[in-house]
This record gives C-alpha cells, structure tokens and sequence, in this order.
C-alpha cells in the first residue's frame, strides 16, 4: 500500500511550504486551538496554489462553541448539523477534494444520523468523507470502528488513546492499540468492502514515523518546530517514510 502523509495547515503559506511533500493537506483555521472549519479563502487560495489533494476540517465555529478537545465539544446539535452542511456545501464549491467530520453523541459514541447526514451531502458533492481525530474520544474503540465502516469512511486519523493528550501512554501502547485498530477496521469492512484507513496522529514526527509505520502506511503530521510549520521537519519526515518503506 502506497504510503501516504497528511498535513494540517491553517494559512496559505504553510499549504505552499508543505505541499511538495505531502500526500493531503488538512486545511484549518487557527491550528494552535487544534483547528476549525478553515475560511473558503484558504480552500481557494490552496487549490490555485497547490497540486495536494485537500481534505477541509468540518468543525463549525458558532457562537456559544465549546473549543474544549472533550465529547462536549462535538456533540452534534441541529444547529451544528445545519452549520456543517452549509460548509460542506461551501468547502466543494471552493474546492475541496474532501472532508473531515468526527459528530458524536453526548454519551461519546459516534452520532450515527448526524455524521450520515452530513457524510451524504458531502458524497453528494462528489467529496470523499474522512473521521476526525474525535475518534479518540469514544468511549468504545471497537464500536466505534463498527460505526464508521458503516458510515463508509475512508480513514480515521487517531492518536491510539483515550483521550486527546497522546502522553498519557508510551509509544509502544499507542502502536498496540493502533495494531487493534487495524484489525478491528478488517473486521468491520464498510459496505464498499474497503477497511477504513487507520492514519496515525497527535505527536508523529521525524523521529518516530518508523515506529508508527509498523501498523500504517499512512501519517498525519503538523511537521512542527518551535510552533511553526518546518521545511526541514517535512524533508525528514518523508525521508523516513521512504526508508520505512524500503525497509
């Protein structure tokens, strides 16, 4: 399987300084807050500019938003649904090749009916639908695999904890549980008889890509140094995924 590395930016500049190494770029407004849905400005602007294939986070920044990385903060409501429509629609018109969506219930299980919904509109506008890193946020891993093979997601981007903070665990029980996700995407084919794509995230770097390429092909990284996209974070990067793959 041809691996694959994405990288989330939230300015023209670092979709530009990223693109020639990245596979996707995840577009995003105010990255440092872990990102919402980024401006139509940004969408264009990275298309004209770039060849990467462009996933835009679908994560509506209303009044009232929660911005803690909690179940609270995504728990789908109406409002958030309409919001997320409307950007969906926005993102494809501006264009978009995908997105990004991760709704859940209050009680931390995927929102089957909102992500449907929202997963249907964007498939309709020719998008490809991707889940957020809000899968680490479930209460159950394993459903919730279940869930979004239903949904026929294509990937799922997720640290292997509970939780939002990757340090609460080692490196070697974050690659356990991601091994545990790959088998459970298997087991869960979507009715497109495609395993979602487990795309490990949250703290990939340089330094550790080789160890994660154990149990995937494909990465999501910021490529960040002292808070700020880094060519030679990128360069090293790619460089270790290629020698993982010659390996």
């Amino acid at each position: 399987m041809k691996p694959t590395l994405e990288v989330p930016v939230d300015s023209i500049a670092g979709a530009i300084m990223a693109a020639p190494f990245a596979d996707r770029l995840e577009l995003c407004d105010d990255l440092p807050s872990e990102g919402w849905t980024p401006t139509m400005e940004l969408v264009r602007e990275a298309r004209a500019a770039t060849g990467a294939s462009l996933v835009a986070m679908i994560r509506p920044r209303l009044q009232g938003s929660i911005a803690t990385m909690t179940v609270a903060g995504f728990t789908a409501t109406p409002r958030i649904v309409d919001a997320s429509i409307r950007e969906i629609e926005l993102a494809a018109a501006a264009g978009a090749h995908s997105v990004a969506i991760g709704l859940l219930t209050a009680d931390g299980f995927v929102d089957m009916d909102a992500c449907g919904k929202i997963a249907d509109v964007a498939r309709t506008a020719g998008l490809e639908v991707a889940f957020l890193r809000t899968f680490d946020l479930l209460t159950d891993r394993r459903r919730g695999m279940r869930d979004i093979s239903a949904l026929c997601m294509k990937r799922v981007v997720t640290a292997g904890v509970l939780g939002w903070d990757a340090s609460v665990a080692t490196l070697a029980q974050r690659i356990a549980v991601l091994a545990d996700d790959t088998r459970n995407a298997i087991q869960c084919l979507g009715s497109n008889q495609t395993a979602v794509e487990i795309v490990p995230g949250g703290g990939v770097r340089a330094t550790n890509a080789r160890d994660f390429m154990r149990v995937s092909p494909h990465l999501h990284a910021s490529c960040r140094r002292g808070g700020v996209i880094s060519r030679e974070e990128l360069e090293e990067l790619k460089n270790q995924m290629a020698l993982a793959t010659a390996t």
